[in-house]
């Protein structure tokens, strides 16, 4: 009986060893999309990566992606994606990014924990 104890003990141990040297979840976070003005007419389409975004409610979204770098473009001239700026996602943070629908083509500006980062930099950071 100690003997049987002892293997299933070892074997569940392992099992256990095994199972946390997998990553099953690189984790999540969240991108916060804003755009001004909210009633400028006609939103521009906004797409991250390559998946088109619904238009925004009350020129808000919240998107919950994957960690890591994601594009956030817009149509451009002959039906490519122009590339507004790449916002980095962070396990369990959120991303906020406003979007001026003024500007041509639109610009990012993006908040982060040490205030805001210039549009030349065109990343966004948790």
């Amino acid at each position: 009986m100690v003997r049987l104890f002892c293997f299933r003990t070892a074997g569940a141990g392992l099992a256990l060893i095994a199972l946390s040297a997998c990553n099953l979840d690189n984790g999540v976070g969240y991108i916060e999309i804003k755009t001004v003005p909210v009633a400028a007419g006609p939103q521009p389409s906004l797409y991250v990566d390559a998946e088109r975004l619904e238009p925004l409610k009350k020129g808000t979204a919240v998107l919950r992606q994957q960690v890591g770098t994601r594009k956030l473009q817009t149509d451009g001239s002959g039906g490519q994606l122009v590339l507004i700026c790449d916002i980095v996602v962070k396990k369990n943070r959120i991303t906020t990014v406003t979007v001026s629908a003024l500007d041509r083509p639109p610009r990012c500006q993006c908040r982060t924990s040490a205030g805001t980062d210039t549009a030349s930099n065109r990343t966004c950071l948790s």
